[in-house]
């Protein structure tokens, strides 16, 4: 039985990684640029590091995490342009994500019914956590959020659990938003002790310009309460 167990867990592992690495753009092997850096604080090992150009958000770049505590990050071969970065944790997400060009407009209306667009679809979920959402109101105009996807319900090795952080995109069609797009940016199976990740918005991990070489960020601090 333990073997059996042991086993799923290595496939379970095995196959969202696959499944991560099939969301993730290839690096251009034309382009010179890139991010390099360090996180200083949290002192906890990371899961990944993506970049993100906030104008074309289907291009998710993830980056190779090293050193002895996985702490250090090299993301290579990004086209010249700007950048925004997630930082993924077991029990934590910091994102300097860019989600609309200046001041969000959404009123309370707005996001009470992205809420419930939000809280209907993908019925395989049964627990959707909206962390931050900004966007235009009126008839016509986007928003986008960025969504913790969990499904609080045991796997086959009766433990884990499956949850996805997505970045959304919604359209105002009228009587209601509408998923216009939805970016998956880390699947994967997580302990419930990590079913419910604390967010952290980072301004210093927005608009990252990159040009023809390898933009160092040194070493990061970013907030632990």
């Amino acid at each position: 039985m333990m073997f059996r167990i042991l086993v799923a867990v290595f496939l379970m592992g095995t196959l969202a990684r696959a499944e991560r690495d099939r969301l993730y753009t290839k690096p251009d092997p034309e382009a010179k640029g890139g991010i390099k850096g360090s996180i200083t604080t949290p002192s906890l090992p990371v899961l990944s590091v993506l970049a993100i150009p906030p104008d074309e958000p289907r291009l998710v770049y993830e980056a190779k995490i090293s050193g002895p505590d996985r702490r250090e990050f090299m993301l290579t071969g990004l086209p010249m342009r700007k950048y925004d970065m997630v930082v993924i944790y077991d029990d934590r997400y910091y994102e300097g994500l860019n989600l609309h060009r200046g001041e969000s407009t959404l009123t309370d209306e707005d996001k009470q019914k992205i809420s419930t667009t939000v809280q209907k679809a993908e019925k395989y979920f049964t627990k959707k956590t909206i962390h931050r959402l900004e966007g235009e109101t009126g008839r016509g105009n986007r928003s986008r959020a960025i969504v913790t996807y969990l499904r609080d319900r045991a796997s086959t090795n009766g433990k884990d659990f499956r949850r996805s952080l997505r970045l959304i995109m919604l359209k105002d069609v009228g009587p209601g938003w509408q998923y216009e797009r939805s970016r998956d940016l880390y699947p994967t199976w997580c302990k419930p002790q990590f079913a419910d990740p604390k967010h952290y918005n980072v301004k210093e991990l927005g608009r990252i310009r990159v040009t023809d070489e390898i933009k160092d960020l040194g070493g990061l601090r970013l907030p632990e309460k």
